[in-house]
This record gives structure tokens, sequence and C-alpha cells, in this order.
């Protein structure tokens, strides 16, 4: 969080601990900027995590506590009977008013949102309790939370995405999400579903489907592929496992293009799959993504990424004449570009 991301999404979780595939289980394509795994979901289990995520949630909150407190510490402090005592903290706070004139500190970041992406057990049987599991477990630590059923690496669990089963499964998550208790901002984290690129355009219209039936709050487009592209020129390029990275850029951004167009740009999407610059971004944005995340290429170019990225992005809509992200959200689909365009105007 502190490299200047704005959300950070942790998993797949699964109830139980397993160790997920055996190793090696990740391979780079060093010459195609890629990267193929079969990790398996390995997971340290849904207890460890918990018990994780609630030290880290008091850390969060025991922090923002001492930031707001420390004002009050200061105007004490200047009330002291002591006036030696006060005068050198009137130099001191004078000196480091100078200072911070032509030093001025980095603006504060605004808090970044975590989700918790849930995964199923390779043993489990059954469709839904794994994710209604994690969802009434961890759901109170999310920002959001995601249904993964695209790894290509667990058995079976792609079947999910089929029309039937993916019913079945978002609106068994969606009755265990709306059970979770209000937060401090009075509402209950999103329930988001993760999709395979390898689907077929009646697979895709199925599910846009079953997630506006469901009312699913977004889709995270998209996960690894079974795909290998003849351009390939690593010799890890025959592994078994999903591929990331580069090598799918384009099947993950028609994929969401694809989606923005079917839900009619009305489900949150965010866009995965070979980001590595601000163009890559600002392509998925067009294509239908509000956010990015990034996997593969942090691997490749190290966390300098986050900022060059931001850099690139804001670089390239000044100069196209953008100001705000939704100016360039959709903007491959002209209709409903225009339609949300005039929508926003009239709201104002």
């Amino acid at each position: 969080m502190a490299l200047g991301f704005g959300f950070v999404e942790i998993g797949s979780i699964t109830p139980k601990p397993q160790p997920g595939n055996s190793k090696p289980r990740m391979f780079r394509l060093i010459e195609d900027q890629g990267i193929i795994n079969r990790f398996g979901f390995n997971s340290i289990g849904i207890d460890a995590v918990e018990e994780n995520l609630k030290a880290f949630r008091h850390r969060q909150q025991t922090e923002e506590e001492g930031q707001k407190s420390l004002p009050g510490k200061r105007s004490n402090s200047l009330a002291s009977r002591d006036v030696f005592d006060s005068f050198s903290k009137i130099t001191v706070s004078i000196m480091k008013s100078v200072l911070r004139f032509f030093f001025p500190p980095f603006p504060k970041q605004p808090k970044s949102l975590l989700g918790i992406n849930l995964g199923k057990n390779k043993t489990s049987t059954k469709e839904t309790e794994d994710y209604e599991i994690g969802i009434e477990r961890l759901g109170q630590y999310a920002d959001y939370l995601v249904i993964n059923i695209s790894s290509p690496n667990t058995p079976g669990l792609r079947n999910l995405q089929q029309s039937e089963p993916i019913r079945r499964l978002l609106k068994a998550a969606m009755r265990k999400r709306n059970e979770l208790p209000f937060n401090e901002n009075h509402s209950k984290p999103p329930l988001f579903v993760k999709i395979a690129p390898d689907l077929s355009d009646s697979e895709l219209e199925d599910i846009s489907n079953a997630v506006i039936e469901c009312d699913i709050d977004g889709i995270l487009v998209s996960n690894t592929s079974n795909q290998r592209p003849e351009s390939l020129e690593s010799r890890n390029s025959d592994e078994i496992g999903g591929l990331s990275g580069s090598p799918i850029r384009h099947l993950s951004t028609e994929c969401i293009r694809k989606m923005y167009k079917l839900t009619g740009g009305n489900v949150f999407i965010v866009g995965i799959g070979g980001v590595g610059s601000g163009h890559d971004v600002y392509e998925k944005m067009k294509a239908g993504a509000s956010v990015v995340q990034i996997y593969s290429q942090m691997t490749y170019q190290g966390p300098g990424l986050v900022s060059r990225i931001r850099k690139e992005l804001s670089e390239i809509m000044r100069q196209n004449g953008q100001h705000d992200v939704t100016d360039v959200i959709g903007l491959d689909h002209d209709e409903i570009f225009w339609e949300k365009k005039l929508k926003r105007a009239m709201e104002v």
C-alpha cells in the first residue's frame, strides 16, 4: 500500500490450509515478459488469515487515532506554564514551518482499499459452501470481496462459470454478503466475481446476464489464460498452468471491451492482464475498466512501476484534453460513453 497502490488484493484464500501444487510451479517467460503459474490456491487457511487481518486492521486503526490526536498534543504543549519551554517549542515550530516551505512534504496518500479474494479447497465437493464460509469469516475486514471461479489450476473450478452453477453461487454469495454487519461507513463490502479470458462470446453474455440478475457489484476481467500464443519465444512456454503478463494483454482488453458492452457500462470492471505502462492502463480504461491491477509486470519492472504508470497515464490524458478518468472509461463505446456523460452532466 505504501508504494502508492489505490487498492491491494490478497488471496485466493481457502477455508482449510492447503499446500497447492507441487514445486516448481511458477515459470518466468523472460523473452515474452510473461509468467506461467500453477500454484493451485496454496493457502494458509482462513483461521490464520483472519488473525493476520485482525492485527492489520487494529494497527491501521491505532495509526489513524494517533494522527488525529497530534494537533491536540501541539496545542497542549503551547499552553505550558514554563515560559522557556514554550518559547523553545515556538522556535522549533517556526523552524519546521520554514523547512516545510522550502522542502514541502509529500502529500499524504489517501487510504488504500483492501480486497479479499476467496477460493475453493481442492478437496471440496460443495459448489458454494467454501465461498460462503469465506464471506462470513473475512467479510468484516474487507473493503471489497472477490469470488474467484476462474483459476485454471484447481480441477473443475472453471465449471462454476457455466450458466446454472454461476447463478447458484452468486445468489448464495450475495445472500451471505447481505448478512454481514454494516461497517463504519454504514455499508457492506462490494462483491465481485473474477472470470477467465478464455470464455466464448456466448459464455461471456451468459455471465453478464447472471451478474446483472444477481446484482453483483463488479467483475474482475481477467484471470490467467490457458491459451499459448504462437508469438511466445520462451522455453518455458510449454509449461502447464495459467499464462499472465504481456502475452495476454490484448486478450484481456478485448474481454473487458465485450463485457462492458454486454453490461451496458453499468457494472464496475477491474481490468487485469499485461498492465505494464500508462498506455496499457489507458487502453483498458477505454475498453471499459474503471481501475486496473498489476501482477506480472511488477516482477519485471519493480516497485517503481506504479509511479511510472501514474505519470504516463496523466500525460496521455493531458495530451488528449482529458481531466478526469471518467473522460476515458468506456471511450471505445461511443453510444454508451456519451449517454453516461450526458447523465453525469444532468446530475450536476
